[in-house]
C-alpha cells in the first residue's frame, strides 16, 4: 500500500464528490482572469511585478552582485515567492521542464450551461478557477507566455457535466491512478513510497482552507490533492523509533535549489555590459530603449490602477547595453565577447518580432546553461564565461 487506511478513506470520499482530470497543456491566460489582469491576452502586469517590484529582477540583480548579500540571505531561508530568485528558479524549472508535482486548478462554472474551451479565452470567464499549490508556478508559465504541462484539473460533482470542457483531458479515477504524478527527490522503488495527503494541521478550526482533513477551495467547493508529505518506507526502523521515512517531497531541498540556481548570474551580467550582437543596421539601441520605456510607462498606468502597487525605476540606468554591428552571426559569440558577460544575437530578420525588454532573455540563463537560442538560430542568449555544452530553447511565444 502507498498509502495508510486514513489517507485511503479520505481518497475515497474525495473520488465520490470530485472529478479530476490531467491536462498537459494549460492555457497561461488563464492566470489573468483567475488574477484579474487587464489585458487578458497579454501579460503585462506579470512582466512589471517580475521586473519592477520591490524584490524584482532590477533592484535583487544589483544587490546579488555582493557575496556578502548573497550569504545572508540563504541563511535566512526566507520562502516569500514575490522574491525575485524564487520567480527565476521556478522559471528556469518552467524552461528546463523540470517540476516535480503537478499543480492544482479547481473550477466552478458560473451559470448552468457555461462551457469553457481552453481554445478560446473568450470563454474562460465562464467558470470561477482558484489555483494552489502551483501558484508561483502559473505566473511563471504566464511571464513566459509558455503553458503548463502537468496540471490536475477539478471540478465539484455537483457542479460538473460532461460538456463543461471542449478539451479532452485524461481522466483520474481512483487513487492507483495518482502516484506517477509525482517525482521523488531520489531514486526510491515504487513500493516502498509512501504518499500522505492528510494535513498536518487537519483539525485546526482557525484554518479556513483545510476541509476533510485537507486543501480546500472554498470558491469552488473543492478539496485539492496537495501532498503534505512523501517518504521512503525503507527508511523506517521500529527498533530504533523511527516510524516515518525522511521526506523525499521537492519542498524540502526547495530553498537551496533556489540559491544554487542563482549563482554566478549578477557576477555574469555585470562583468561586461550586456552585448548584442546583429548584422542589422537599423538603430538596434533605439529600438529596445522605446520597448523599455513602453513597459515602463505600461507599469506606471497599473500602479495608477492599483494603488498599493508600488514599481522602482531607478536602477535601470544600471542596465544598459552595448550593439555591435557584424556581417554575420559569429561562429564564436564567446571570444568575440571576450569570454565574459552575456551576449545576444539577433539577425536581422527577426528584429521587430521582438516584443520584450532586452533583459528580459536573461531569464534563460544559468550557471550550468551555455546558451539559450530559438529553433530557427536567429536569436540566442550565450553565457561566455560557460565552457559546457548545454542548450535552452527560446519558444516564439516568449518573445513576440
Amino acid at each position: 500500500m502507498l498509502i495508510d487506511k486514513k489517507n485511503e478513506k479520505f481518497i475515497n470520499l474525495f473520488f465520490k464528490k470530485h472529478r479530476l482530470f490531467f491536462c498537459d497543456d494549460f492555457p497561461w491566460q488563464f492566470f489573468n482572469y483567475e488574477n484579474g489582469a487587464i489585458d487578458k491576452n497579454e501579460n503585462t502586469n506579470v512582466r512589471a511585478d517580475y521586473l519592477f517590484s520591490k524584490c524584482g529582477f532590477f533592484r535583487e540583480t544589483l544587490k546579488e552582485r555582493d557575496i556578502n548579500y548573497i550569504n545572508k540571505e540563504r541563511k535566512k531561508r526566507l520562502d516569500y515567492t514575490y522574491y525575485h530568485r524564487q520567480r527565476r528558479y521556478i522559471v528556469q524549472e518552467l524552461i528546463d521542464d523540470n517540476f516535480f508535482n503537478p499543480t492544482h486548478h479547481s473550477f466552478k462554472p458560473r451559470e448552468d450551461d457555461s462551457v469553457v474551451n481552453f481554445y478560446d479565452i473568450e470563454t474562460f470567464d465562464n467558470a470561477k478557477l482558484i489555483t494552489h499549490p502551483g501558484h508561483t508556478r502559473f505566473q511563471s508559465s504566464c511571464f513566459l507566455r509558455k503553458n503548463l504541462n502537468k496540471c490536475f484539473v477539478y471540478v465539484n460533482k455537483e457542479h460538473y457535466r460532461d460538456d463543461l470542457f471542449t478539451k479532452q483531458m485524461k481522466e483520474i479515477k481512483n487513487y492507483s491512478e495518482l502516484f506517477d504524478y509525482w517525482r521523488p527527490l531520489k531514486n526510491v522503488k515504487k513500493e516502498n513510497l509512501r504518499f500522505d495527503f492528510i494535513s498536518p494541521k487537519y483539525d485546526d478550526p482557525t484554518k479556513i482552507d483545510i476541509k476533510n482533513g485537507t486543501k480546500y477551495h472554498k470558491q469552488t467547493e473543492c478539496n485539492v490533492l496537495k501532498l503534505w508529505d512523501y517518504y521512503d518506507a525503507a527508511d523506517i526502523d521500529k527498533e530504533k523509533s523511527i516510524i516515518r521515512g525522511q521526506s523525499i517531497l521537492h519542498s524540502t531541498k526547495y530553498i537551496d535549489y533556489v540559491f544554487d540556481s542563482s549563482e554566478q548570474i549578477a557576477d555574469t551580467l555585470f562583468e561586461k555590459k550586456l552585448t548584442i550582437y546583429t548584422n542589422s543596421t537599423d538603430d538596434v539601441k533605439l529600438y529596445f530603449k522605446l520597448i523599455r520605456n513602453k513597459l515602463v510607462s505600461s507599469a506606471k498606468k497599473i500602479m495608477e490602477k492599483k494603488k498599493h502597487t508600488q514599481y522602482f525605476f531607478d536602477e535601470l540606468k544600471y542596465y544598459d547595453f552595448d550593439v555591435v554591428v557584424v556581417d554575420k552571426k559569429p561562429k564564436d559569440i564567446s571570444e568575440l565577447n571576450e569570454k565574459k558577460g552575456f551576449a545576444i544575437w539577433i539577425d536581422q530578420s527577426i528584429l521587430y518580432d521582438i516584443k520584450r525588454e532586452i533583459y528580459e532573455f536573461t531569464f534563460f540563463t544559468r550557471k550550468d546553461i551555455k546558451s539559450a537560442e530559438t529553433k530557427d538560430g536567429k536569436i540566442s542568449i550565450t553565457n561566455c564565461r560557460n565552457t559546457g555544452d548545454k542548450k535552452w530553447k527560446i519558444h516564439k511565444e516568449f518573445y513576440s
